[in-house]
């Protein structure tokens, strides 16, 4: 009975391995579209208006959902803290605080925006955001397409390796 049990949990635990690598990667595809979402956003809010980057962070905090929320959170948070001082600063802050399931390129992209909002007019804020959106949006279908290939892959390799050490013992 003990040795079943043990071969049934270990069956389990190799299918649990694979099916958190699979759903890691749709983690990742999820946060990419949810930034680009809620940067796409405040690129239209700032079409229209100039408001302050604290209250465009709070809306972009309300607006967003997931680890995107987090990282607006973390960031208005820390441009707070500085008094306002610095955008950028509380971006990359906030990047390096949050755990985002994002892979360097991501992130490195993602740093950019802090060197976009804020430092600029309007209109130019909003051009150079629209092309970081472009790259981010590049980000995200590789991200979609690395998923779609691989999910299942991940899964199958969980499940034959459960079956393999089952076999085994």
């Amino acid at each position: 009975m003990t040795a079943a049990l043990g071969k049934l949990l270990l069956f389990l635990g190799c299918t649990a391995l694979g099916l958190g690598r699979g759903f890691g990667l749709k983690r990742r595809t999820a946060c990419l579209f949810e930034l680009r979402r809620t940067l796409e956003a405040l690129g239209r809010e700032l079409s229209f208006s100039l408001r302050p980057l604290g209250g465009l962070l709070d809306q972009a905090q309300r607006e967003s959902r997931g680890e995107a929320s987090q990282l607006f959170a973390a960031c208005r948070e820390a441009f707070a803290h500085t008094g306002g001082e610095s955008w950028a600063e509380s971006w990359c802050t906030a990047l390096e605080t949050v755990s985002l399931p994002l892979k360097e390129e991501d992130r490195r992209i993602l740093s950019e925006a802090g060197q976009i909002l804020g430092r600029y007019d309007g209109e130019d804020q909003r051009r150079a955001l629209a092309g970081l959106l472009v790259r981010l949006e590049d980000q995200a279908q590789e991200a979609r397409d690395e998923e779609k290939r691989l999910f299942r892959v991940y899964t199958a390799l969980g499940v034959t390796a459960g079956l393999f050490c089952v076999i085994l013992l």
